[in-house]
Order: C-alpha cells, then structure tokens, then sequence
C-alpha cells in the first residue's frame, strides 16, 4: 500500500491553478510570489509549495494542498457500490451481519465527507496544534486560514525527511529507535490526555525536522474519544 502514498500522477498544473483562483476568488499571481508544480500527489489531493509577502515584506513558505476535480463524486459513486454489497452480503449470509457491513459502510461516508472540506482539516490542524503545543518532540504546522477554502488548504511548509527515509534520517544524525519511541508516545499522548489524536500516523505523513521533532501532516483523518 505504501505505492499508494503520495504516488499518484498529478492533475495538470494549469487545473490546479484555475482550482486555487476558483477556491480563493483571486489570481494565483496576486495571492503568491511563486507556485511550484505539484510536489506530491495522492488519491483525494495534491500538494504545491508556494511563497508569499506578508505586508510588512516577511516571506512566508507554504505547502498548497487542492482537492482533486471530480473525487467527490467518484467517492459517491464508490460509497453507492458499497451499500449496495453489505446489503447483498445481509441477504445472502444473515449471520455476517454480526461484523454489521452496513455500518461500517456509513462510517467510511463520514470520514469521507470530513475529508472532503479542507477547512474541517485546518480546524483538526488548529486543535492538535495547541493540544500539543508544549510536546518537545512532536509539531504540527500551522494553517493559513485566509489562503483556506472547501478545496484548498494552506499551511506551513515542512522542511524535514521523511519517517520512512531510515538511510536519510541516520545520515542526518538522528535515532532512528527514538523516534519510534516518539511516534507511539505521542500517539498515547494525544488519545489518552487530549481525546483528539492524528488516527493516519503512516510514514508517509510523518517527518523529522532539522531539531529531531516529529512533524505530522495530513490531518483528513482524526480520531476522538469520549471521556467516560
């Protein structure tokens, strides 16, 4: 599955450009200094690194991510398909419906239509970000609301190596051990003391920054337990 993650051919860069300019109602040009080509692509998304001035003249890096043209309705078409099978699945073996197909079919519709309004992200973003605020070796990247609509979600961009680059990541004097450690702790952190956890904590959306941090991004996919 790793083949999956951020390996998918990019949408052309002129789609992604009329994508942003429809999203944030204004020309690429007048919103950034620079926009790259697609860095990384993936089956809902993919991602740009763009530069812009504050007005006081200070450059700012970020990591452009815009939904890809048509994937909502490919999701609901999909989502269709599976409603029709745990349905058939009842029909033909009632007794499958103890692993309860069909509920776990509209489960998958939730998450998907959370994933589906990138402000819902920046929001996830937002709330790890100041549970785990004072967390020495875990950082989350800060989101641009006013570069953020449904279909575009800007951030700070991430220099860093990627979690599974092990080669890169020793290289770069860091302990490969360690930052397992790190990524099960900060797991337990966030599940146990806050209730709101990073629930896609893959290599692929990990980093690790120049000071050893971990980085997480990619935040469509969150979990959240209840306090008893």
């Amino acid at each position: 599955l790793e083949t999956l993650q951020d390996r998918v051919p990019p949408f052309p860069q002129e789609t992604a450009i009329r994508l942003v300019e429809a999203a944030l109602g204004k020309p690429v040009a007048h919103l950034f200094v620079s926009f790259s080509p697609p860095i990384a692509a993936a089956s809902i998304a993919q991602v740009h690194k763009a530069h812009c001035l504050d007005l006081d003249g200070t450059e700012r890096v970020l990591a452009i991510k815009i939904m890809r043209p048509g994937v909502r309705e490919r999701f609901q078409r999909d989502l269709q398909v599976m409603r029709f099978m745990a349905r058939v699945v009842n029909a033909l073996s009632p007794q499958a419906e103890r692993l309860r197909p069909r509920e776990v079919v509209e489960i998958l519709a939730r998450s998907v239509t959370m994933e589906m309004d990138f402000r819902l992200e920046a929001a996830a973003m937002s709330e790890l970000a100041q549970n785990t605020k004072d967390d020495e070796d875990f950082r989350v990247p800060r989101p641009e609301w006013e570069l953020t609509a449904r279909d575009v979600l800007s951030s700070e961009w991430i220099d860093g190596t990627r979690l599974h680059a092990r080669a890169d990541i020793v290289a770069a004097g860091h302990d490969p051990q360690a930052l397992g450690r790190t990524v099960i702790q900060s797991f337990l952190r966030q599940a146990i003391r806050d209730g709101f956890f990073h629930a896609d904590m893959h290599q692929g959306n990990l980093f690790v920054d120049a000071q050893g941090r971990l980085v997480a991004v990619d935040f469509g996919i969150m979990g959240r337990l209840g306090m008893a």
